[in-house]
């Protein structure tokens, strides 16, 4: 009988051993295949090509994802994501609605964390946030890095690491299908974690832009202010056909003394879409009111860039979100080797000038009240007393 205990203990550790071993393999084909894609994209080459720190980086995180699990490969290997000054890079686990949910309550006392919290400036990152009628403390749990909970169950709903770049990459645990997910770059902008549903404030923000679903709008607001709402510039041929199709309509008719140019929510797209409009503002004899906001992002912010020389141009609201430089032509994603993790790599080689805008945003001349009023209505006020 002993001899057959010790053959059965023996046999479930040289299956444990075996396991071990091969979800060992898994984790380094994954932490390869990544490390080798992310080495082609234009922004390591630019940023990190040569860079021994970024090789210790990947022997950290080859070490840290021995006998790891697959949540603590994920925060491992996106290390090697968070690295790079890239915005549009991303990284997240594969969906699958099959997968079982995993929540992690943290031993927390939450009505005493509130409390504290509640002591915390509105521009301090720790808070007190909301989300879809829920709150959630944000608080540091050590050098650099923060953690976000239910204060209704105490659950971990993400953690935040400081980059380089005086902001937070955040992994966020969202549960099915995508139970983490990577979000660069989020920065507390008007009481706002970038990127994220998380807002310090219940109130009514006038930064957000209410609109239908076309992406094009003009028209006037008086006899002395036009008003040309340009919301995607995405290069795909729908959009592309649209925006030629608005463009027509109006090449004649900017003929007002002033016109206001809202690029908030602009989610960004290509020069095919938006040269058009810039070669038709750069003509534009009278004054330009350009209104931005945190979510104004890529190809939107480079059209501000591109505006912004000009003496007749003031741009309004507030700063941008800071993801400008790369971007990606084609989309491709890569899954890698286990199937468990999707990373997005970009394409596109992007500017000198866009780089010293990325991760920090363009802020605009004239900042504007987040709660007092309608964003449209306060430029028109500014328009009114401008000198």
């Amino acid at each position: 009988m002993k001899k057959l205990v010790c053959l059965f203990v023996l046999l479930l550790l040289e299956a444990n051993a075996s396991n071990v071993f091969a979800q060992n393999e898994i984790n380094q084909q994954d932490l390869d295949a990544l490390y080798n894609a992310i080495q082609k994209t234009p922004s390591y080459k630019k940023l990190l090509k040569g860079d021994k720190t970024y090789q210790q980086l990947y022997e950290d995180v080859k070490l840290k994802i021995i006998n790891a699990d697959e949540k603590q490969t994920f925060i491992q290997l996106s290390r090697l994501v968070s690295a790079i000054n890239d915005n549009h890079l991303g990284f997240y686990r594969t969906p699958d609605t099959t997968l079982k949910s995993v929540r992690i309550s943290l031993p927390i006392n939450t009505d005493s964390l509130k409390n504290q919290l509640r002591q915390k400036n509105k521009n301090d990152l720790e808070g007190i946030y909301y989300a879809s009628n829920h709150e959630f403390g944000l608080f540091a749990s050590g050098d650099k890095t923060y953690k976000m909970i239910s204060l209704t169950n105490g659950i971990l709903m993400a953690e935040l690491f400081r980059t380089p770049y005086n902001g937070y990459d955040l992994l966020l645990y969202s549960g099915k299908p995508v139970p983490y997910n990577l979000i660069k770059n989020t920065r507390l902008v008007n009481g706002t974690l970038l990127g994220t549903p998380f807002t310090k404030s219940r109130e009514k923000k006038f930064s957000i832009l209410n609109k239908d679903n076309e992406n094009f709008e003009y028209k006037t607001l008086n006899d002395r202010v036009g008003y040309l709402r340009l919301s995607s510039f995405s290069s795909n041929n729908d959009n592309i056909k649209k925006s030629e199709e608005f463009h027509a309509t109006i090449a004649d008719k900017l003929t007002t003394a002033n016109l206001i140019v809202d690029l908030r929510g602009n989610t960004g797209g290509g020069y095919k879409t938006s040269g058009k409009f810039l070669t038709l503002l750069k003509k534009y004899k009278g004054q330009i009111f350009v209104l931005q906001n945190s979510a104004t992002v890529s190809n939107a912010e480079q059209f501000i860039l591109e505006l912004k020389p000009l003496k007749k141009v003031t741009t309004l609201g507030e700063q941008s979100k800071g993801m400008i430089t790369f971007g990606s032509n084609y989309g491709h994603k890569i899954v890698l080797p286990s199937g468990r993790f999707t990373f997005y790599p970009t394409d596109m080689k992007g500017l000198d000038r866009d780089l010293a805008y990325e991760s920090k945003g363009i802020n605009p001349d004239v900042a504007l009240d987040l709660f007092k009023s309608d964003w449209i209505a306060q430029t028109l006020e500014y328009i009114k007393n401008k000198p």
